[in-house]
């Protein structure tokens, strides 16, 4: 329990077939729920900063994806698509026996968040997006385009290639804590504060007084699948779920949403549900500056609480 939380914290613990889905939740579980998902190479705790300014009539629930965390990997052997991670939201519900839930995605837990909405429909209220970059990876639909996304990915199983990406975490890299933070700085652009709260669960000791990150290498590389920009718009916009989306400035800068002009576009969405926000930072703003969208996201989030009363 963090003390500089306004909510209690407590650790969950979801058994799944292939292992452990570890995570946190912040509230009582009596109050209407709101999922949590990460991107690559985080964990769960990411989401505390911004947790911390949200309303307190929700039961939070951040859950550390499979490779990432304290949850259990995946069987080694295979590759990670974001397919592959649905199963995993859809075991958290089953585990809370929830009816429905609000669901809050950064990164690659956006796109896992949108395919679970598609194969199970009614469960998610409302969607938050934060800065959905892998959800809008575009590959174009031809036959040239499909051979490319087959070899960018599945390359994996060249031989040693898929000995790297299949060792255990016992074979990572050693650092010290403060190598180990500062990697995570100069890679993500998080400022000392906020890497602190992801490095508390992705590190393990070995021996010596030096760390490992308890990643999966698999993760590095998950695959997505191999739509365009047009056939992504087909698929997202027509949903019927509430969403709001926080835009990265410094995404936006490099390219990372020239093909999907959907995502700023409201009127592109025929059923007049979506909303999105700019704000300025990187990648990992909701960690660095959660200030700047919590009062949005808390806007967004209470209208469905206030239908529920």
């Amino acid at each position: 329990m963090k003390s500089n939380m306004r909510l209690p914290e407590n650790e969950v613990s979801v058994k799944a077939p292939w292992g452990n889905i570890a995570g946190l939740t912040w509230g009582s579980p009596s109050n209407p729920p709101v999922l949590l998902c990460h991107g690559k190479l985080d964990a769960s705790s990411g989401f505390r900063p911004l947790v911390s300014l949200l309303p307190e009539c929700f039961y939070y629930v951040a859950i550390d994806l499979p490779g990432n965390g304290r949850s259990d990997h995946f069987p080694r052997g295979v590759r990670y698509t974001v397919i592959d991670f649905v199963p995993t939201i859809l075991k958290v519900v089953e585990h809370f026996k929830w009816d429905n839930f609000i669901y809050i995605g950064h990164s690659l837990g956006v796109p896992i968040g949108k395919f679970f909405n598609i194969a199970y429909p009614d469960y998610i209220t409302r969607m938050v997006e934060i800065d959905p970059v892998p959800a809008h990876h575009t590959w174009p639909t031809t036959r040239q385009g499909i051979q490319d996304w087959f070899h960018d990915y599945y390359g994996f199983y060249d031989e040693k290639k898929y000995r790297k990406f299949n060792s255990g975490p016992e074979t990572a890299p050693k650092y010290t804590r403060e190598k180990a933070q500062q990697l995570m700085m100069e890679t993500r652009g998080l400022t000392k504060e906020a890497s602190n709260n992801v490095l508390e669960r992705v590190l393990m000791p070995a021996g010596d007084s030096l760390y490992r990150f308890t990643y999966d290498q698999r993760m590095k590389e998950v695959t997505v699948l191999p739509f365009s920009g047009e056939l992504l718009g087909k698929i997202y916009t027509t949903t019927t779920t509430p969403t709001f989306c926080v835009v990265a400035q410094g995404m936006i800068d490099v390219g990372c949403y020239i093909e999907v002009p959907f995502v700023m576009d409201e009127k592109a969405w025929p059923n007049g549900n979506y909303s999105y926000k700019i704000v300025d930072g990187g990648h990992d703003v909701h960690i660095n500056n959660p200030g700047c969208m919590a009062d949005d996201i808390s806007k967004f989030i209470l209208a469905e609480f206030k239908s529920k009363l």
